[in-house]
């Protein structure tokens, strides 16, 4: 099931994005990975898939062999050598994206999927959200929707 694009932010995207990662047909979510090169990149945990419904675009493609590309052009060790996490884990940067948490990768401005996601949200971006938060690779869908209840609130 593809993931769709929708205009929410705080809680209905929580809740939106929680929904499509539960669904009986829902075949990407792997909460142990912002972004895995299975299935040419489109495995990936909770918080990526918030952060791809509310139009995030990743700046690396991955092909069917699992080679990562920026446009036409392979990745190499110089693209990801100055970032602070894997580079299949950035978006292109968009308006209102904390801007002291933009980084450069080939000219082009990106941000971090997990400070995307937990800014789209409402949560501190520079707060951990991994282990014992909403992106902790750990979760399970009962647990998920326990500390989206705590952390966001009820479904709008």
């Amino acid at each position: 099931m593809p993931i769709q694009i929708v205009p929410f932010r705080g809680a209905t995207l929580a809740w939106h994005a929680f929904d499509h990662v539960t669904a009986p047909d829902c075949t990407t979510w792997d909460q142990t990975t912002w972004r895995s090169h299975e299935r040419c990149g489109t495995v990936c945990c909770y918080g990526s898939h918030l952060a791809l419904a509310a139009g995030g675009r990743w700046l690396v493609r991955i092909d069917a062999e699992r080679q990562e590309w920026i446009d036409t052009q392979p990745v190499t060790a110089t693209d990801a050598a100055h970032l602070n996490g894997s580079i299949e884990q950035y978006l292109i940067a968009e308006a209102g994206d904390p801007a002291h948490l933009l980084e450069t990768a080939r000219g082009r401005k990106v941000i971090h999927v997990r400070f995307r996601a937990a800014h789209l949200i409402g949560l501190d971006p520079e707060e951990p959200h991994e282990y014992g938060g909403l992106f902790d690779p750990r979760l399970t869908t009962a647990a998920l929707a326990d500390l989206l209840e705590r952390r966001i609130g009820p479904r709008p």
